[in-house]
């Protein structure tokens, strides 16, 4: 119980400490509010998570925002029967992108002698000549950073199918900032189920 709360802040943390999250549904249709107006939660250990972030804090942070937006669309909570199951699941993944920077050369800047004419007469001096910069090709570095995933599940309990699915993706660099987030990440997630 603890790996699974320990892998929702950790996703959560992803997703809120970005500065920018990419959000994404999948639906089997729109979701008919008057066909499913009852939730219930699948038991947490049918839910899958990575073991690096388990906290009770993020995980009921996790279920209070989920609620609260199911709340908020009409859906009501009943654990006798319900009209939909939700499953969530929060895993973090250790990522690297490749990322090429131009390199370039720059000559030494210097004093150039210059022939020049003043009064009909040739006068020499030095002028000081600093070139442009020489495109010398690019330097790869490799970066490694976390990822953390948020999937929502609205399943039809009738049929045991997957009707609407939500994700919000991200990159995990301030994991206090990333809790305090989860309620705003988790809004994000379920607007895409109004627009669907």
């Amino acid at each position: 119980m603890r790996k699974l709360v320990f892998s929702l802040m950790l996703a959560t943390m992803v997703l809120s400490a970005c500065s920018s999250y990419n959000y994404y549904a999948v639906n089997n249709g729109k979701v008919d509010q008057s066909r499913y107006q009852t939730y219930a939660w699948v038991p947490a250990n049918q839910s899958k998570t990575s073991n690096y972030y388990e906290n009770d804090i993020a995980e009921d942070k996790i279920i209070t925002a989920i609620n609260a937006e199911l709340n908020a669309r009409g859906f009501k909570v009943d654990s006798r029967r319900p009209d939909l199951l939700i499953r969530y699941t929060a895993v973090t993944d250790n990522k690297s992108r490749v990322i090429s920077d131009p390199v370039y050369y720059q000559p030494a800047a210097r004093y150039v002698p210059v022939r020049g004419f003043y009064r009909g007469r040739a006068v020499y001096y030095y002028q000081y000549y600093r070139p442009f910069p020489i495109y010398a090709g690019t330097e790869t570095r490799k970066i490694e950073y976390e990822e953390g995933n948020i999937v929502i599940d609205l399943i039809d309990r009738s049929s045991s199918k997957v009707i609407w699915r939500g994700v919000a993706k991200g990159e995990v660099d301030n994991p206090e900032k990333a809790v305090k987030d989860i309620p705003k990440v988790i809004g994000k997630i379920f607007n895409r189920l109004s627009s669907n």
